[in-house]
């Protein structure tokens, strides 16, 4: 009897430990980089607080802004370019505002470029000249990318052969199955190893200097970045230049202020965690969270960052 009232009590408590953890979503995309961080966000802050973060798997960053806005869910991630310009609602969100998003934190540095076959014979962004190239629904990222890139070698899609491609994991197919040439991909995600391991071998096209001004003008925050500055990743040499801009954590303002300290707290104190996901997290630097002042933090980080003293805004 006394055996069966123990396990009870045990359970009781088991239980309530259960109940006591608060859910929250976090909006992010299927496959590719942005799963990816997700997936190691979620484990971390899950892992260290008190908070269950479940993935919310969505078909592109459009879709899962205005959910995140209007706080049908909690959080979201996305690089620098698209969360500037969804607040603002200019560039791919042109129109479309989304007031309601505030900053967590800047996690990482986004590397990346346009990834080719070895085989393929091209280094620069001029040789995507009637190459078969992925096109991307009009005003998202991915065809927002691809223009620019061309647009740094003075090409369009008037020069190079269209593919249609739905979202990320369709193209990174595609040139795994040889039915495209070129791929946006990120140094040190999944989806580069696997183009790399694939197809035999694979590297980035190289920008030139000059270019980050052309790329800057649909794309804010961007900056070109050279191989010896870059993590060791597929595709990689010290003579590759791609781009580099930081990628974000928001939420939305209604969020509690301590759920949200709670996430903050979670990520400055998750770097091991974080770091052995993958490579994708080699350059993550706790110190670095507050940055991007520029875009308005949630009232509950800046509490948080404050405290531990890597808080530079007002």
């Amino acid at each position: 009897m006394l055996k069966r009232l123990m396990m009870a009590v045990a359970l009781t408590g088991m239980l309530c430990g259960v109940a006591a953890a608060q859910t929250v979503g976090l909006a992010t995309t299927k496959g590719g980089a942005t799963n990816q961080i997700a997936n190691a966000l979620a484990k971390t802050i899950s892992e260290n607080s008190d908070l269950m973060v479940r993935p919310q798997i969505m078909a592109n960053t459009a879709q899962y802004l205005p959910l995140v806005d209007t706080g049908r869910v909690e959080f979201g991630i996305a690089n620098f370019p698209q969360t500037s310009n969804a607040i603002s609602g200019t560039g791919m969100s042109e129109g479309q505002p989304h007031p309601n998003l505030r900053m967590v934190g800047t996690l990482i540095p986004f590397n990346a470029g346009l990834m080719v076959t070895n085989e393929s014979g091209m280094a620069t962004m001029a040789d995507m000249k009637g190459k078969r190239l992925p096109r991307f629904p009009e005003g998202s990222l991915g065809d927002i990318i691809m223009k620019a890139a061309l647009e740094t070698a003075g090409l369009t899609y008037d020069d190079v052969t269209s593919v249609p491609i739905a979202n990320f994991p369709a193209m990174f197919q595609g040139i795994k199955d040889g039915t495209t040439d070129v791929s946006i991909a990120t140094a040190g995600s999944q989806s580069a190893l696997d183009i790399d391991a694939s197809t035999g071998g694979a590297r980035f096209l190289d920008f030139k200097d000059g270019d980050e001004k052309i790329l800057e003008k649909s794309l804010p925050g961007v900056s070109l970045k050279k191989g010896t500055d870059l993590p060791e990743s597929a595709g990689i040499t010290d003579d590759t230049v791609i781009m580099s801009y930081d990628y974000t954590l928001f939420a939305n303002v209604d969020v509690a202020d301590e759920t949200v300290a709670k996430v903050a707290k979670a990520l400055y104190e998750g770097k091991e965690g974080l770091m052995a996901s993958g490579p994708i997290w080699s350059e993550f630097d706790p110190a670095r969270l507050a940055n991007n002042i520029s875009l308005e933090f949630h009232p509950g980080a800046i509490e948080f960052y404050k405290s531990v003293g890597i808080w530079n805004g007002n």
